[in-house]
C-alpha cells in the first residue's frame, strides 16, 4: 500500500510508536474488517461517539459577539493575550505608590548639603525632592536603597539593583557634599 499523503504517514507514525493499531477504512465506517482485506484510501474518520456539546457552546459564543455582546475570556492564571503589555506596566507603577518622606525618597532625588560629627556619631543633612531637609544616619532606609556610610565628607549609599545579570543585586553610590 502506497501512502502519498504526509499527515497519513505522520499518524500511522505516531500509532506505531504509541502502539495504537490503525483504525482501517471499513471500522471507520463501524464495520469490522476481516484480516486481510485493504482499506480503501481517503476515507473519513469515525464521527458517531464524537462529543459536539463543546463545539455547540462555541459557536454560541461566536454568535453573541457577533449580536454586540462584550467577548469575555478567562485567562485561568496566565497573562491574558488581550491586554497590552504596556497597559500591565502603567498599572504597576499607579499601585506602587511611594510612602511619604525619606522612605518614599529615591537615592537619585537627595541632594547632599552638609556633614555634622556628634558625641553620637557622624550624621548627614541631605534636601529631598520636596525641599525639605532630612537627617540621614547609617542604616537609613530609602526606597531605593539604604545609608551604608558616612564619612567626613561623603555619604556611600547601598542602592538595590533590579538586574538579573548583575553579579552583585546592589551598587555603591557615593555623594559628596559639592554634588547637586
Amino acid at each position: 500500500m502506497k501512502l502519498r499523503n504526509p499527515l497519513i504517514v505522520m499518524a500511522f507514525g505516531l500509532a506505531v510508536v504509541w502502539g495504537v493499531p490503525p483504525v482501517t477504512g471499513q471500522q471507520a465506517k463501524g464495520g469490522q474488517q476481516a484480516k486481510g482485506e485493504k482499506a480503501p484510501e481517503g476515507e473519513a474518520l469515525p464521527t458517531e461517539n464524537l462529543d459536539v456539546s463543546r463545539i455547540d457552546q462555541i459557536l454560541r459564543g461566536e454568535e453573541k459577539v457577533f449580536e454586540g455582546e462584550k467577548f469575555s475570556y478567562d485567562p485561568a492564571g496566565r497573562r491574558d493575550p488581550f491586554v497590552s503589555l504596556a497597559e500591565g506596566v502603567q498599572q504597576d507603577k499607579q499601585r506602587r505608590e511611594r510612602p511619604p518622606g525619606l522612605p518614599g525618597m529615591l537615592i537619585d532625588e537627595l541632594t547632599l548639603e552638609g556633614i555634622v560629627q556628634t558625641p553620637s556619631g557622624i550624621i548627614a543633612f541631605a534636601q529631598g525632592r520636596d525641599k525639605l531637609s532630612y537627617i540621614l544616619r547609617v542604616g537609613t532606609k530609602l526606597y531605593n536603597g539604604d545609608v551604608e556610610e558616612i564619612l567626613p565628607h561623603k555619604v556611600v549609599f547601598k542602592q538595590r539593583v533590579n538586574d538579573p545579570k548583575a553579579l552583585k543585586p546592589y551598587r555603591e553610590v557615593v555623594r559628596e557634599i559639592a554634588d547637586k
